[in-house]
């Protein structure tokens, strides 16, 4: 795992390693592949910060029939949420009758999640779940729990593994948090 890096004026450290990270995304992809069959599923992979681990874990379930889409929401503004989520780039695909997995970078307050799972279902798919890297249950406003989750973490800003800061920093193979906010992750 890497040094101490700065972005933006902040330094984050080393938080999760690529290899614990690998661990967890083989251990989703087992129970997503068990839960869905071969039922020809739709992944759905939220831009822009799940693009890495839904890559991963995709290639990982290894379903050779299998649909990939892409949406955008919004709700951060720098380190912080702002509570309001926006909708950027909508869905296309036809999702009536399919099972459909929503792939998400880190689940915090969970508004983006719940407004994800309306969205979807309103298309009517056989089922919707949802799996994500990072969830901050000590955050949520909503009581939504994921389906699927990699790692539960305390309420802190990381990057690394597709998280970036202003944009920055998603090209890290490691997860990194802000050096006064370093604890240890469940996994």
């Amino acid at each position: 795992m890497g040094n101490k890096i700065k972005i933006n004026g902040l330094t984050f450290v080393p938080y999760l390693t690529r290899e614990r990270i690998a661990e967890q995304v083989k251990r989703v992809a087992e129970e997503i592949r068990r839960d869905v069959g071969q039922s020809q599923p739709v992944f759905i992979c939220v831009l822009k910060g799940a693009f890495v681990f839904a890559a991963d874990l995709i290639r990982e379930i290894g379903i050779n029939d299998c649909t990939c889409s892409f949406v955008r929401y919004a709700s951060y503004d720098g380190t912080s949420t702002t509570g309001k989520v926006r909708q950027l780039v909508g869905l296309t695909d036809d999702l009536a009758g399919r099972d459909v997995v929503i792939i998400e970078d880190i689940v915090d307050t969970g508004l983006t999640a719940v407004k994800m799972i309306d969205d979807i279902k309103a298309h009517n798919p056989r089922s919707v779940r949802f799996a994500t890297l990072l969830h901050k249950p000590q955050s949520s406003r909503t009581g939504f729990e994921p389906d699927y989750i990699c790692f539960s973490i305390p309420p802190k800003f990381i990057l690394g593994y597709g998280l970036d800061l202003d944009g920055k920093g998603r090209n890290l193979h490691d997860i990194y948090v802000i050096e006064e906010e370093q604890d240890s992750a469940e996994g």
